[in-house]
């Protein structure tokens, strides 16, 4: 008697079934390497911490900047409502990624106030919540991932010291499209190893001390932006500007300026006191007004200490000086606005 063939076709529906068993294999396989456990210490809440953690947040990190409410959740052309300090909410729109949103970081029941201190630690620096699962990279862990064990517990602190406010509207108006939420939230692409043991910079060292300073500031992952991701510390390219611009619909699109002593497409031909005070006033050195997202940044980088500056302008000044012109800003009518002399 003759045998019936049972080997099944490979349909579309088997297909996406192989390829799901694959994924769920290799993220199991790798999933755990880039997640610590974490502890149930309780920071200790000194008033040195309060201060430190009030400076990283409002100041230096400028978690405000995205974390804090804008009215309809355009965080490029919106201020900030006091009144929802941190309370999230704000939609970031990229073409390529979707809609994501923003969440909540105060002590409330939908913010951070069922999480550890250490879950809120290892979120901020990994890029891990607290059940495990992977963030997206719009938030810079990678860059976070350079903050101290000091630093990181003082801004817990602070973070745990803030009112408790609602978010505006829910979470379900993230819709990050599939490939996005794939990568970055199941395989993780962008994950580095867990952080621990991280040492307080040297501040007598205004060099090593301005790249601590850049890093946690977010200098380097903005101005370094490739397609593939930041450029290397290595790359003769690095802080030379992005290839890659901001791109939101409410927006238009921003390149990140080079940051490197090139006298002719970066700051090489400005003083260290210019620089400076573009960090204040927020006009670039050429006298225009910067563009989104760093305008919307200088509120925060403002008031950066003025030792700090030294030593954040110090280390910009000793990079290798990369020729890379970048492009202007192309800005939507609205925001064209915000740029207006």
């Amino acid at each position: 008697m003759q045998t019936a063939n049972r080997t099944r076709p490979v349909t579309a529906a088997s297909a996406l079934g192989l390829l799901t068993l694959f994924l769920a294999t290799t993220v199991t396989a790798c999933h755990g390497k880039y997640i610590r456990p974490t502890s149930a210490e309780k920071f200790e809440a000194t008033p040195e911490r309060l201060q430190r953690g009030q400076y990283l947040v409002n100041q230096l990190m400028g978690c405000g900047g995205c974390h804090t409410t804008r009215a309809t959740g355009n965080l490029y052309v919106e201020g900030e409502q006091t009144d929802l300090f941190l309370a999230g909410g704000n939609l970031l729109e990229d073409p390529g990624a979707g809609r994501l949103y923003v969440p909540n970081l105060t002590p409330d029941a939908e913010g951070l106030g069922s999480w550890s201190d250490d879950e809120i630690l290892r979120a901020v620096r990994d890029g891990v919540d607290k059940n495990g699962k992977f963030l997206a990279p719009m938030m810079p862990y990678d860059n976070y991932q350079h903050l101290s064990d000091d630093d990181g517990k003082a801004l817990v602190v602070y973070l745990r010291s803030i009112p408790a406010a609602k978010a505006p509207r829910p979470r379900f108006a993230q819709q990050l499209k599939f490939l996005p939420k794939v990568l970055f939230t199941v395989i993780g692409v962008q994950m580095h190893r867990p952080t621990v043991d991280v040492p307080n910079p040297d501040h007598a060292d205004h060099v090593a001390y301005g790249r601590y300073l850049a890093h946690v500031a977010g200098c380097t992952d903005c101005h370094s932006m490739t397609a593939k991701g930041p450029r290397k510390e290595t790359d003769p390219l690095f802080m030379g500007g992005s290839d890659v611009p901001f791109t939101d619909a409410r927006l238009g699109k921003v390149f990140a300026r080079n940051l490197t002593p090139d006298p002719d497409t970066g700051l090489g031909k400005y003083k260290p006191e210019e620089i400076k005070v573009a960090f204040r006033n927020g006009k670039r050195l050429d006298g225009k007004r910067m563009a989104p997202p760093m305008s919307v940044m200088i509120p925060h980088y403002s008031g950066i200490t003025d030792e700090d500056l030294d030593a954040l302008v110090a280390y910009l000044g000793s990079l290798k000086p990369a020729k890379h012109a970048v492009a202007e800003p192309e800005l939507v009518a609205e925001a064209q606005k915000l740029v207006a002399p």
